[in-house]
């Protein structure tokens, strides 16, 4: 009959040994009790020996090794209470009450024993020619089972505090998500609450570094929505993270190999939601951050399903929006995509203002609303070619106050913010403007950045009344106008950021065709 031959280096691994420290100033001592528990075997554990021969050694062996499972105390030594004292020392300043001790002397009435266990925090005391080899052996796995109990017993408290700490972080991030307006927002805020989730070590050291995706898929391909860690993925995964990513699909759960942590998302709707990280860091993951990171991962579904409804809605919105926008501007004959450039230009200058992400996202979907009272200004008036006589500027001015009519009154942000700026975008930073005359800060921030975007794209375009402006005196008349017309921070922002602004200008320019 066929057989394999086991090679030692194929052999089960042996465990790690008991840890016992004898600490005694008779060398004897050492060697009769290593002598006589030389086989000795526990749990498929064996021993290991260390050794001290006064208390100042014994304490140092102690400060070197924090896995001693039992010491073999001597009472006498250097001085008559020299093992008394460590045993106090082990146990209050060192804070070990794992470590079993019994106390050996040879001097039974130096050290009474009624007084010693009373006042002391020890396990067993002994005399020293009492101990032979079959009660050495008893008192020994009394001690070792005794020191492994209160390990266990630790070890399930520490595990249930930090499963409970860890449940708590993220019952908070799945609620943080579920506050999220957009994908990207989404995502971005997915990968740092993730992250947020692994720790390394007991001080809660974050794992780094970490490389990470947030992707949507969709018909069997993945989007890129956010990233993280010191490499881009360049809108492309590399073949490892797409075939963890399949496989995590397929199983519709996480995966966790080597360096790869693979989230999946459930969703109801027919794009999947998915995390990948990857990082030498990632090897150190615990049970209970793969726990949580499970738990986290099945939890964050209703938040990616609740955001694509919730996108969809402003979606739809937005097409709505976009749409009596351009309604309004085709009757006036503006320029084409003059809508869409506002929104672009305003989106960015919001950002340069440092505005809240929330702030920018509002203004940009409530922009094109901004001349929607020109739908009641008459054709001889918004048509006409060439300079407004006083009489038909009084009716132009109207559109401002009459788009406020229409929008306000709404409860929703985009309605309110379209509200707000269709009334306010005409109005001068030195209060000189319509329909209010209000100034400075007292006209929204919205209004102000419209106002500068507005100006900027009439002149830089052709309109009806005149030819385009050339940019140089385009950003002259901002100069000229800043603090009197604009707000002077706006205009620096349209400065800082102008060539953002002429790239969307001319992609959106070419697009119409013009």
């Amino acid at each position: 009959m066929p057989f394999t031959l086991l090679k030692s280096d194929e052999t089960k691994p042996s465990l790690k040994p008991w840890r016992i420290l004898i600490v005694d100033d008779e060398i004897d001592i050492h060697t009769v009790t290593k002598m006589a528990l030389k086989r000795f075997e526990l749990e498929d554990r064996g021993v290991e020996f260390l050794s001290a021969f006064d208390s100042n050694e014994a304490k140092k062996v102690l400060d070197e090794n924090d896995d001693i499972a039992l010491i073999f105390l001597d009472v006498v030594m250097e001085t008559d209470d020299a093992g008394l004292k460590v045993a106090k020392w082990l146990r209050e300043e060192k804070k070990n009450v794992f470590t079993r001790i019994i106390l050996r002397t040879g001097q039974p009435g130096q050290a009474p024993e009624e007084e010693v266990i009373m006042n002391y925090d020890i396990n067993d005391y002994k005399q020293k020619t009492e101990l032979d080899r079959t009660k050495l052996f008893t008192c020994v796995v009394t001690a070792l089972r005794a020191y492994r109990d209160l390990i266990k017993i630790d070890q399930s408290i520490t595990y249930e505090r930090a499963y409970r700490m860890g449940l708590q972080q993220v019952i908070e991030s799945t609620t943080d998500l579920l506050e999220k307006k957009t994908l990207k927002h989404f995502f971005n805020g997915l990968l740092q609450q993730v992250i947020s989730l692994i720790h390394v070590d007991q001080e809660g050291a974050l794992i780094k570094p970490v490389e990470g995706a947030g992707t949507i898929c969709l018909a069997n391909d993945y989007q890129i929505i956010a990233e993280c860690g010191n490499i881009s993925f360049k809108n492309s995964l590399a073949p490892k993270a797409i075939e963890l990513l399949d496989k995590a699909r397929k199983i519709q759960g996480s995966v966790y190999e080597d360096d790869h942590y693979v989230a999946y998302f459930p969703s109801k709707s027919d794009q999947e939601s998915l995390l990948y990280l990857k990082g030498n860091q990632i090897k150190q993951l615990t049970d209970i951050n793969i726990q949580l990171l499970n738990l986290f991962s099945n939890s964050i579904g209703i938040a990616f399903d609740n955001l694509l409804l919730n996108e969809e809605i402003i979606k739809t919105q937005e097409d709505l929006i976009n749409r009596l926008g351009n309604a309004v501007e085709s009757r006036s004959k503006e320029a084409g995509n003059h809508i869409k450039r506002m929104s672009e230009f305003c989106y960015i200058l919001a950002q340069e203002l440092n505005l809240p992400d929330s702030d920018c996202d509002i203004l940009k979907q409530a922009t094109p609303m901004h001349d929607v009272g020109k739908i009641s200004t008459p054709d001889s008036v918004l048509l006409k070619p060439g300079r407004l006589s006083d009489e038909e500027m009084v009716v132009m001015k109207q559109h401002a106050q009459i788009g406020f009519d229409i929008l306000s009154g709404s409860e929703r942000p985009i309605l309110n913010a379209a509200a707000i700026i269709a009334q306010q975008h005409h109005e001068k930073y030195d209060g000189t403007g319509y329909p209010k005359g209000i100034k400075g800060d007292d006209i929204h921030i919205f209004a102000r950045i419209v106002a500068v975007a507005d100006v900027f794209d009439a002149l830089i375009h052709k309109r009806c009344y005149k030819e385009p402006w050339a940019l140089e005196d385009i950003l002259k008349l901002l100069k000229q106008e800043t603090g009197k017309h604009f707000d002077p921070n706006v205009v620096s922002a349209l400065i800082n950021r102008l060539d953002d602004i002429m790239i969307i200008n001319n992609n959106l320019t070419k697009s119409d065709g013009l």
